[in-house]
């Protein structure tokens, strides 16, 4: 007598293409999302389109160096240190960094939508990280730690200061050679 497993794949090599829908819908659903716990990059995905960024706690499967439109459906691309500064003194003095990174997080709508520790935080308010989601259209909030509390007191970066007086050129002299 045959197993009910037995019956049902026996069912199934009965129509191929059935078979074939079946195993890819299993490997799908296997795929790590953005944004998901992990301790090294195979933990993300073994064909290495995405690592693991184990500076976040937990580990945050994510895809590094993205451009716009270019993460997975459930994440949005990410620029961190996309300004200088983010002491709004200094907003007037602002300029590309060469240090910005990019990197996929998993985009949401709430606090809900994201695992235990991280938070439903708006990028496209000003924030500590100096981060943009680079993504056109894309609505800012993304999965990530929660952010510190603001600084108290005047941050003194970039504060206008009185000009210093001019220097006087120094004068040679008569004994300087024409």
């Amino acid at each position: 007598m045959l197993s009910l497993t037995a019956l049902f794949f026996r069912e199934q090599l009965r129509h191929p293409a059935r078979l074939l829908l079946l195993a890819l819908g299993g490997l799908c659903a296997c795929q790590p999302e953005i944004g998901d716990e992990c301790s090294n990059a195979s933990d993300c995905s073994v064909q290495e389109q995405r690592t693991c960024d184990t500076t976040y706690p937990g580990g945050y499967c994510t895809v590094l160096g993205c451009s716009a439109d270019t993460c997975p459906e459930e994440a949005a691309c990410v620029a961190f240190q996309s300004v200088l500064s983010v002491a709004a003194e200094c907003a007037g003095y602002q300029a590309r960094p060469r240090l910005q990174r990019t990197v996929c997080m998993k985009t949401c709508s709430r606090n809900g939508d994201c695992r235990s520790g991280y938070e439903c935080v708006d990028l496209s308010l000003r924030n500590p990280w100096g981060a943009t989601v680079v993504d056109p259209g894309a609505s800012g909030k993304v999965c990530a730690l929660r952010p510190p509390p603001e600084p108290a007191g005047d941050s003194a970066v970039c504060s206008a200061v009185p000009p210093l007086p001019p220097v006087t050129p120094l004068d040679a002299g008569n004994d300087a050679a024409p």
